[in-house]
């Protein structure tokens, strides 16, 4: 008996097919309901559904929080499986979704490849301690895996009550204070106008520093050296300035980092050091008679090349070694086999004449041990030593430093002398030369 003899059967079927679609709908979007939340039972929300929220409150003119964190595994990955890092990474996104979800208005989604947002409806004041345990409860993770220093995580925010602050303007600036975080080496960091405006203008010029140099927009300034018993110049230290096409004049305060940051520490030193001797050789009567210092990164003093650069430099200009001292920055630590190529390379100038001198000494990464193991011949004392030992502790400290590096062969050069104190101080500790605003400024080589 044909079925289409009996529409109601056909009418029934498709009446319950309806009903099975309805409900397998209606599951999912039950389902789809709680789980956009975002919580720590039901899991991450869409970005779309931050981004909707976000918005919201703020047409609510609710205080309004967005939090951008990010996550480079890519060291856990080079010496891990990726399966471990992998774990690592849920158990990371597990301690986040609990800390950002367990407050009022809290959710919180994965954003790209490493990243994750978050937002809620607390203030720039409270948040801080939300960002701090979070960040705890990632370093216990880090410490199970041993990836304390493999993972790194910086985090930005952005805490508004406007209602004319959109999300997308809010997470770029979350994303902004999340830069300047990673840059300053902090674990976290809030969005402000000029700590931004800051780190666009260092931006701008990283991104113009490689043709600064290639253009010859630096020039010279000398801070003169000062004999510490006769009171006369015999020399002066070498510093760089920056007439910037977008900036104007800038010091190595503000562009040094630009260089180091875009990996042009040895262009870089080359070309100031081969400029000094440029104008040394322009009246080698009167300007060999003093000795000028150039500061050197030590990524450049590590380079297989340098002496012999330094070398040919000198005499292609056709001027003494005698008046070359090279000042090595305190700026990085080293390996056993670049320490072994940077020896080399200060001894085999320093066989030439060049003299050499430990900047900053009593500060960052200079400590006795660079008295032992470079061949130098000046150490120059850092103007943190020099300006505190005005009380009985600095004295003393200033007092033992200048008495080791004699016993040890070397001179002393105390920079940062501002007042007679600090004069007679360091002349009375025994030091040998003087630098410092008491004396002479920076000036142009006219």
């Amino acid at each position: 008996m044909p079925i289409f003899k009996y529409p109601y059967v056909i009418i029934t079927i498709l009446l319950i097919t309806f009903i099975v679609m309805g409900a397998i709908g209606l599951y999912f979007t039950l389902k789809s309901l709680r789980t956009v939340k975002g919580s720590p039972k039901n899991g991450f929300c869409s970005s779309g559904k931050i981004e909707s929220d976000f918005d919201k409150a703020g047409i609510a003119r609710k205080n309004r929080c967005l939090v951008y964190i990010s996550l480079s595994l890519d060291n856990m990955k080079r010496l891990y499986p990726n399966s471990k890092a992998n774990r690592l990474y849920e158990q990371i996104k597990h301690a986040m979704l609990s800390c950002f979800c367990s407050v009022v208005g809290g959710e919180i989604a994965l954003y790209e490849s490493q990243e994750l947002i978050a937002i809620n409806e607390l203030d720039a004041e409270t948040i801080v301690p939300l960002i701090e345990n979070s960040l705890a409860e990632i370093e216990k993770v880090l410490l199970r895996y041993a990836a304390i220093n493999v993972v790194r995580v910086h985090v930005g925010y952005h805490a508004t009550g406007s209602n004319d602050v959109p999300f997308k303007t809010a997470l770029v600036r979350a994303k902004q204070a999340c830069s300047i975080a990673e840059d300053q080496a902090i674990a976290y960091c809030e969005w402000d106008s000029a700590a931004a405006k800051e780190f666009e203008r260092k931006i701008k010029i990283e991104n113009t520093i490689h043709n600064e140099i290639d253009n010859d927009r630096f020039f010279l300034e000398y801070q003169p050296l000062m004999d510490a018993q006769s009171h006369t110049i015999i020399g002066a230290e070498v510093l760089a300035r920056l007439n910037s096409s977008t900036e104007g004049i800038l010091t190595p305060h503000t562009f040094l980092s630009a260089v180091s940051n875009v990996g042009l520490n040895q262009k870089f030193d080359y070309y100031i050091f081969e400029k000094n001797c440029k104008w040394i050789s322009g009246d080698k009567e009167r300007r060999t008679n003093y000795v000028y210092t150039t500061n050197f990164s030590r990524y450049t003093l590590c380079d297989v090349h340098f002496a012999e650069t330094l070398i040919r430099i000198v005499e292609q200009y056709d001027i003494a070694y005698s008046c070359i001292a090279i000042e090595i920055l305190e700026d990085k630590g080293l390996d056993e086999s670049k320490k072994a190529t940077m020896i080399n390379n200060l001894s085999r100038l320093k066989q030439k004449g060049v003299s050499i001198l430990l900047d900053d000494f009593g500060k960052g990464y200079t400590n006795f041990g660079d008295l032992r193991d470079f061949d130098i011949s000046i150490v120059k004392i850092d103007k943190s030593i020099t300006q505190n030992a005005s009380d009985p502790a600095g004295a003393l400290i200033l007092k033992n430093i200048i008495n080791t590096a004699h016993d040890l062969g070397f001179k002393t050069l105390c920079e940062g002398i501002e007042t007679e104190e600090h004069r007679n101080i360091v002349v009375e500790s025994g030091c040998d030369m003087l630098q410092g605003f008491l004396f002479y400024r920076p000036m142009p080589v006219t």
